[in-house]
Formats: structure tokens, sequence, C-alpha cells
């Protein structure tokens, strides 16, 4: 039987830019907004099977996150490495739901159609799938790790995968493949402790690999002094010669390196022919090749946008070009206010919102230690950088319309929209309450009360 819900008497910003509506009711019946009202009083509504107090809370559409990974049951990452547990996808679903969002794009890429209907049916967040299995990609995922690929993820091309409903190809060129985070939070440390005995961060590794082989990753930028300084900063000192850190670097990162790049432009020529966008790894060591791919007529969104292994007036130069050419630019959240394993702070993030250069906003990974995209906005409005409205467009409306396929009829709380709908404290925009997923409440009071 058809339920009508209505959330009454909140403030609603809707995902189109728009100022925000003060005092509104929301009328859900099924899973769709019918309509968006001046607040009347509960007692007006005698036909209606639930109404929820909304005074004093904002209404924004469910979030749509365009770069996650971990959301997918199958291989992670474009490395392919052996994928987390199913309860800890589940509960990674779980986290983001809890965080607004409603719809995901998982960007592990070698994920195959089973596995991702698999994930849809045991979770209520929309997970759809990208897809990285090209030759070249699928090459540098094997020599990187490819440990949790099978035959049938090798087999599942990214043709195959956009036949059964991969909406784009990405993500193009990961940080495991191209020497970024992910090398830094999982490969050279690995290999390092493995080596020596001595376990060392992401940020310390991050540094290691920059004396070795620098920001955009060439063996002609070791730095012997540098990296000296990057073994006595994580207590490798007396453990591991410069030569050997040199060496370990350098076998993490390189062997992939020249193929990952190459992967670049194939999926790109690939995503154009299929009708596509691709997601690509937008980073300082790839920089050259997204810049080329953006003069294409591909649809091209530039992940992570404010990499870490950028510069800041670097960063800024770089999108500004790329923008000129019709690319989507994407920030990710990373770690930027909680852990800061890989990054410093905001500083990057708010020089990209300042500039009006931000498309889209989503959370990559960290490592698993993601920021929510609603602290982030809370933050970067509370500094000035962005407006509200602008930025929940950037992680609904925006997003949606940038990737078509990934969130129909999502993105806006508009009548006939699919009702994808957050209720939160406008004080402290991660407090979300109430989340509802098609019309139906995936999270009341802060819990998941869906699966």
């Amino acid at each position: 039987m058809t339920r009508t819900v209505v959330l009454n008497g909140g403030d609603l910003v809707d995902g189109r830019g728009g100022e925000p509506r003060r005092d509104v009711d929301i009328i859900v019946v099924g899973d769709t907004v019918r309509e968006i009202t001046p607040t009347r009083s509960a007692e007006a509504y005698v036909a209606v099977d639930e109404i929820v107090d909304c005074a004093g809370r904002l209404v924004l559409p469910g979030l749509v996150n365009n770069h996650t990974h971990g959301t997918a049951f199958g291989p992670l990452f474009p490395s392919g490495q052996v994928g987390l547990p199913r309860e800890q996808v589940l509960a990674n679903l779980d986290r983001h739901l809890l965080e607004g969002t409603t719809t995901v794009l998982c960007v592990d890429g070698f994920v195959t159609a089973a596995d991702l209907a698999g994930t849809d049916e045991a979770h209520p967040v929309n997970v759809r799938l990208a897809s990285c299995n090209t030759p070249a990609c699928l090459a540098a995922a094997t020599i990187v790790d490819g440990g949790g690929l099978t035959e049938a993820n090798r087999r599942f091309t990214a043709r195959q995968a956009v036949d059964a409903g991969a909406v784009a190809l990405g993500e193009i060129g990961a940080g495991h493949t191209l020497g970024g985070g992910g090398a830094c939070y999982r490969y050279i440390p690995v290999e390092i402790e493995r080596r020596s005995g001595v376990t060392i961060t992401p940020r310390q590794a991050s540094g290691l690999r920059d004396a070795v082989l620098g920001r955009h990753i060439s063996a002609s930028a070791f730095d012997r002094d540098g990296v000296d300084r990057a073994l006595a900063d994580a207590g490798l000192a007396g453990r591991l010669s410069v030569e050997e850190a040199r060496e370990i670097v350098s076998a993490v990162v390189l062997p992939a390196f020249d193929v990952a790049l190459r992967g670049l432009t194939e999926a790109a020529d690939q995503a154009r022919e299929m009708g596509v966008p691709v997601v690509v790894h937008n980073a300082a060591a790839s920089m050259t090749q997204v810049a080329a791919i953006a003069r294409t007529d591909v649809p091209l969104v530039a992940g992570h946008s404010n990499h870490s292994s950028f510069g800041l007036r670097e960063a800024l130069d770089h999108a500004e070009r790329l923008k000129e050419l019709g690319a989507v630019l994407d920030v990710s959240t990373l770690d930027t206010f909680g852990a800061r394993r890989l990054t410093t702070g905001p500083e990057l993030l708010y020089a990209m919102f300042s500039a009006g250069l931000v498309d889209t906003i989503s959370t990559d990974y960290a490592g698993g230690h993601h920021d929510p995209v609603l602290l982030a906005i809370d933050r970067a409005v509370r500094a000035g950088v962005v407006t509200l409205p602008a930025a929940v467009a950037m992680a609904t409306a925006n997003a949606a319309d940038a990737i078509p396929g990934l969130a129909p009829r999502r993105g806006r709380v508009v009548p006939g929209a699919i009702a994808d709908l957050v209720v939160t404290d406008p004080a402290e925009l991660r407090g979300v309450g109430t989340v509802m997923v098609g019309g139906r409440f995936a999270v009341r009071d802060g819990r998941c009360v869906a699966r």
C-alpha cells in the first residue's frame, strides 16, 4: 500500500543552488516527492501515514557521492586488492548513509555486475558502478597487486560493465598504480616494514616517495639529502640506507607507473566510444595526461582535484585550464579535517572553493578515514569560501548531472523527484537525524534502521 509521509515545518535547501526556503512541508507519496508547500499545522493532515516534525531542522537532497571506494562487494581499488569483508562493505555504506549520502559511485573498477547486484540487494544506499577494466589498467593493477582479481573480474571488461549498467569508466589511474596516496598508506609501508621491521605512517611514506621520485614521479627527481631526512623522520636511520630506500620506493611505484599513465588515454578513448564519462585520478603525477584528455571531447570528471600532491598554485592553475576545457572539477574531503594521515589541512580545498573552481564534492577513501561531505561543507561555509546552497548543489544535483545514469531523478528536492531526503541540524550539518531513500526511512534519530 502506498504510504504518505509529511516532513513538516523544516527549512529546505533543494539542491538547485537557490536560497533556502523557510518553513515548508514536503509531502512524500510512495517513493516520490509529491508537493512542497508552506508549512501547515500537523492537525491539517488527516489522511497521511506519518508526520515528521522538522521544525528548526534543515532538509537537503540525499547526497550523491561520485568517488568512493569500499562500497561494493568485490576487489578493492583499481589495483585489484583483495576485497573488504562483506560486513566491512556494509559498515562503510552505513557510514555514508549516516553522513547523509544516499547514492554512491563505487570506483573500485573491477567490481562485476553480480557483485554490484549483491551489494544493492543488501543495503539501501544506491550503489552505482564505474569500471576501469581496460587492458592497460588491468595490466597496471596486476603489476602492483591484483590479489583480489578472480578470473571473472579479469574477464568483465569495461565494455561489458557499461552494457550491464556501469555509468562511467573510473577511477582511471588510481593512487595505488600512480604512486599516490594508495601507495603511501598501503604498498610502501608494507614493503618498508618487511625490509626493516619498522612501521611507518602514510605521511612518512609520502615524504620518502617525494624524496626518491618527487611529486610528479620521476627517477630523475631523486634527492639524496631529502631521502636522508625522510629516513630520519620515519625512524629508519640506521635501519635502511639511502640506496635501500630508493630501491624500495622505486620498486613499488615505477613498474606500473607508465602503464597506468597509458591507461588514462586508453580509458578515455573507450569511454568516448561507449558514450559515458571517464573519472580520472587527477594529481601532480597525472596532470599532463589529464589535461590532454580534457582537450578531447570525452566527458571528463577530474577526481580529487585538491589532491595533496599538488602545490597550491599548481593545483589552481591546472584546475583553471581544465575548467576552460569543459572538465568537471571534483574535490574530495579526504581526511582533511579529521585523521589527516595524508592531508595537512583545508587550505587547498578552501582555495578551490574561493576561486569558483569546484563542480562536485566527494569523499574518496583516505585509507578508510574520509571525512563526511557535510562536515566539509559546514567548515567551508563557516570559513566564508562558499555558500551553503552552492555547496549543497555540488554534493547533489551537480554530481547527478555530471554522470548521467548515476542518480536519475535524484539530487534535487522538487515535485516528481525520487524522495531521497536528509534532515539535519543547521548548526552542525553532520548531525544527520533522518534519511529517506526512495521514500523509505533508512535513518531515524541518527541510527540506521533499514538493514
